[in-house]
C-alpha cells in the first residue's frame, strides 16, 4: 500500500509537470465560438420576438439566458450551429439586459454577450426598477434554488439595494423573509442562520494569489490558493469570567480552539486551550472586538498577548501571509497494541486537497490499523473533496458504489434529460434520484483504485460546528457499508448543498451560492435536519478547564481510543498546573465573514460562466 501512495504522489507530480511543460493550449483556453454573428452588445426592439444568430461550434455546447424574458435554444453539437433567442415584449418604459452564455462541457472556453431590449415609449406608466444586480440574483434563485416554486410565489422587493455587506441586498433579505413567512426554507433559513451566500468583490481585484514550487506539485482542479493576512489563529470562542455568584467580573477571555502548524502563533508557542485574557497589557472588555482583532486581523499588525495563567509569559504576534490549509494535524497514536492514525480536518476546500493527500500518504506509511477522522469544526466546502477523501478511506469498498443521490427542485427533477446535460450527472430511473459514485479509479488524473486505506470502521468526532459535507462523508460511507462511529457532539444536520454562479456587473464580481439540492446516500437516506447523534458522546468543551490539545488526552480523541483499545486512557479532566484563575461561562460567537468555502458546493461549470462589464 506504501508502494502505492507513493506511486499516486510520483503521478500527480508527473501529471503536472507534462501539463505544464507542453506547448499545446490547455482545451478550456481554446475558444469554443467562432465565426459568430453576433456582436458583443446586441440591442432589441420593445416588440421583437425573436432573433437568430450563427456560429461554428467547436463541440456540443448548451446556451443559457440569465433573464426569463428571453428564452433560448438550450443545446447542440459540434460545427455549424443556429442559436435562436425569443423575447417576451417589454412593457416598461425601462430597458433591460439579459446575459446569453455559451457553455461546453468538453471543456472549450466559453463565450457570452449581452442583449439589451429597448424600453416600451408607449407605456402609460414607468416601472420602478430596483439595481440591475437583483435581476441576476431573481432570475437563478427562480431557476435554481431548491425551494424555487416557493420563492416564485413569493411578493420580491426588487427596489432594494445591494449594501457591500454580506447580509444587506436581495438576495439574503429575499430567502431570510421566505424563511421567516413561509418556512419553506428551513433547511436553508435554520436556526436563524442562512446557509446560501453572496459574495461581492471589485473586478480589478486579484480573485486569488497561486501557490508556487513545491506547493502546487497536485492537480487542484482549477481552484486556487489564496494567501490570507493571520496570526494563525483558526478560531476562538468568547468566555465571561464570572465570580463565585456568576456574576460577570466585567472582563473577558477568548480561548483558542485550533491554530494552523507553521503560523506565528503556534512559534509563539501558543496552542489550543490557551485563553487570551490581555491584549497589548489591557484586559478584555469587548470581546467581539478583540475576537476579529486576533481572527481576522489587518496586514502588518502586531499584537501582544496575556493568557489567563499565572506566570505565563506575554506573547507578542505580527501577521503574516499564509495559507490557511484545512489539515491542521496529523499523527499516529499508540494504544493497547493499535496503531491509531488521527487527521483533523477543517474544511473540504479543493485547493488544498494536495496537503490532504500528503497527510493520508503518511498515515498510510505508518501502518495505521484504525483512523481518526476529527470533523469537530468543518463546516463542508468542496463535494470533490469529500468524494475523494472517502474514496481513499474504504479503498476497494467503493468501486463501483454510489457515493450520493441529488434531489434538485421540481422542475428539475421533471426534466430529466436537461439535468443530465446540466450536471453530468446520471438518473438512477428506480431511486428517483441522480447520481455520483465514488471516484474509483479517476480523481482528475490520479487513479485511487491503486490508493486506499481500506478501513472497515472509521471513528469521526464531530460537535454542531460539523455540517453538510462533513456529514456528507459520515453518510456516504454507511451507504456502503462502511462502520463509522461518531463521537463527541450532535451534529449540524445540514443535508443540503449548493451551486453557484459567478457574474461581472458593473464593477463588481458576484459569487452566488444558494441551496440548489439535497443529498442521500446509496441507500437513499439523507441526514435527518436535527443532525447525526453521537455514538459516543463526549463534550469538546468544559467550564472548568475549557478545551486541551488535540492528543490522545482530549476528551473526544481519548473517547474513541478507548473504544478501539477497550483500555480507559482518558486523563482527568485538568490542565496540566491549576484550575484557571476565573471562572468561565462560554459564549458562542457570530460567524466570521465567507472566507473559505462552507456548506457542500459542487462547482457546475455552466453555471459558473457568465461575464457582464
Amino acid at each position: 500500500m506504501k508502494n502505492a501512495l507513493s506511486t499516486l504522489w510520483l503521478l500527480l507530480v508527473a501529471t503536472l509537470f507534462v501539463t505544464s511543460c507542453q506547448e499545446e493550449e490547455p482545451v478550456n483556453e481554446i475558444p469554443g465560438v467562432s465565426q459568430s454573428t453576433w456582436t458583443t452588445g446586441v440591442t432589441i426592439a420593445a416588440d421583437e420576438t425573436s432573433v437568430e444568430y450563427t456560429f461554428q461550434a467547436a463541440g456540443p455546447w448548451i446556451a443559457s439566458s440569465q433573464q426569463s424574458w428571453c428564452s433560448i435554444t438550450s443545446k447542440g453539437e459540434a460545427g455549424a450551429s443556429t442559436l435562436t433567442l425569443t423575447f417576451e415584449p417589454n412593457t416598461s418604459k425601462s430597458e433591460r439586459t439579459t446575459l446569453i452564455s455559451i457553455a461546453f462541457p468538453d471543456g472549450y472556453k466559453g463565450d457570452s454577450f449581452v442583449v439589451t431590449q429597448e424600453g416600451n415609449t408607449d407605456a402609460e406608466e414607468p416601472v420602478e426598477e430596483g439595481p440591475a444586480v437583483n435581476q441576476y440574483f431573481d432570475d437563478f434563485l427562480a431557476n435554481y434554488y431548491l425551494w424555487n416554486a416557493e420563492y416564485k410565489a413569493m411578493e420580491r422587493d426588487f427596489s432594494l439595494p445591494y449594501v457591500n455587506d454580506s447580509q444587506n441586498n436581495f438576495f439574503v433579505k429575499s430567502l431570510v423573509r421566505l424563511g421567516q413567512t413561509t418556512g419553506a426554507n428551513n433547511l436553508d433559513y435554520k436556526n436563524g442562520h442562512l446557509y446560501s451566500y453572496v459574495t461581492r468583490t471589485p473586478s480589478t481585484r486579484t480573485a486569488a494569489t497561486r501557490a508556487t514550487g513545491e506547493e502546487i506539485d497536485h492537480s487542484d482542479q482549477g481552484i486556487e490558493k489564496t494567501m490570507t493576512d493571520s496570526y494563525g489563529i483558526v478560531n476562538m470562542i468568547a468566555i465571561n469570567f464570572v465570580d463565585q455568584y456568576n456574576q460577570s467580573t466585567g472582563t473577558y477571555g477568548l480561548g483558542i480552539s485550533a491554530i494552523y502548524p507553521g503560523s506565528p502563533a503556534e512559534k509563539a508557542g501558543l496552542q489550543r486551550g490557551d485563553i487570551i485574557a490581555q491584549i497589548d497589557g489591557q484586559d478584555i472588555t469587548n470581546y467581539t472586538a478583540a475576537y476579529y482583532d486576533l481572527v481576522a486581523p489587518a496586514a502588518g499588525s502586531t499584537i501582544t498577548v496575556g493568557l489567563n495563567e499565572p506566570g505565563i509569559p506575554t506573547h507578542t504576534l505580527t501577521t503574516t501571509r499564509l495559507y490557511p490549509t484545512p489539515v491542521l494535524a496529523h499523527e499516529v497514536f499508540g494504544a493497547g497494541g493499535a496503531r491509531i492514525g488521527y487527521l483533523n480536518y477543517s474544511g473540504f476546500d479543493a485547493a488544498y486537497d494536495n496537503d490532504l493527500l500528503l497527510a493520508l500518504r503518511d498515515l498510510e506509511a505508518e501502518g495505521i490499523d484504525e483512523l481518526i477522522l476529527d470533523l469537530r469544526y468543518n463546516g463542508g466546502g468542496h463535494v470533490i473533496s469529500a468524494n475523494m477523501l472517502s474514496t481513499v478511506i474504504a479503498g476497494s469498498r467503493a468501486d463501483g458504489q454510489v457515493f450520493n443521490y441529488y434531489r434538485y427542485n421540481d422542475e428539475r427533477m421533471d426534466d430529466v434529460e436537461s439535468t443530465m446535460e446540466e450536471t453530468g450527472l446520471e438518473y438512477d430511473a428506480e431511486v428517483e434520484r441522480f447520481k455520483e459514485e465514488f471516484y474509483y479509479g479517476n480523481y482528475y488524473g490520479a487513479d485511487l483504485s491503486r490508493e486506499g486505506l481500506d478501513l472497515e470502521r472509521l471513528y469521526v468526532l464531530t460537535t454542531g460546528s460539523t455540517a453538510s459535507a462533513s456529514e456528507l462523508v459520515i453518510n456516504s460511507l454507511r451507504g456502503i457499508g462502511i462502520d463509522v462511529v461518531t463521537v463527541g457532539e450532535t451534529s449540524n444536520g445540514k443535508n443540503v448543498g449548493m451551486e453557484g454562479i459567478s457574474f461581472r456587473l458593473e464593477g463588481y464580481t458576484y459569487e452566488v451560492f444558494p441551496i440548489t439540492f439535497q443529498s442521500y446516500n446509496a441507500d437513499n437516506y439523507s441526514i435527518p435536519a436535527t443532525g447525526v447523534t453521537p455514538d459516543i458522546p463526549a463534550a469538546d468543551w468544559d467550564q472548568s478547564f475549557g478545551y486541551l490539545p488535540f492528543g490522545p488526552d482530549e476528551p473526544l480523541i481519548a473517547a474513541a481510543i478507548e473504544d478501539i483499545t477497550g483500555i480507559k486512557t482518558r486523563a482527568a479532566a485538568t490542565k496540566a498546573a491549576t484550575q484557571p484563575a476565573k471562572r468561565m461561562l462560554r459564549i458562542d460567537m457570530p460567524q466570521l465573514p465567507q472566507q473559505r468555502p462552507q456548506g457542500m458546493i459542487v462547482l457546475r461549470d455552466k453555471m459558473l460562466e457568465g461575464e457582464n462589464k
